[in-house]
């Protein structure tokens, strides 16, 4: 499954370099694979269009019994996400250890 995070319009040969005025550009996606490297793909604009409407977000997250920082990739900002480095802490004890 790829959870794309952006879509853009670049030129195909990109570089340090200046481009002539003349040069076409084409869209390409930036996604995550199944594994969770990055990659870049090139799609036709009807594909641009559909994927600029299903992009996932990039958040940096903080656990509440932790204070972790951590990346999450989400569809919207309201998803509830779990901790990775593997916090099972409920809500009821977690306000018990601000209270003492």
């Amino acid at each position: 499954m790829k959870r794309v995070v952006s879509v853009s319009k670049t030129y195909i040969h990109r570089g340090n370099h200046r481009h002539k005025p003349d040069t076409k550009k084409h869209w390409f996606i930036y996604y995550y694979d199944d594994e969770g490297n990055f990659k870049t793909e090139r799609v036709n604009h009807l594909q641009a269009v559909y994927y600029k409407a299903h992009k996932w977000r990039r958040i940096k997250f903080t656990c509440t019994s932790c204070w972790q920082e951590f990346l999450g990739i989400v569809k919207s900002r309201n998803e509830i996400v779990r901790c990775p480095y593997g916090c099972d802490v409920e809500d009821e004890e977690h306000e018990e250890d601000f209270d003492e």
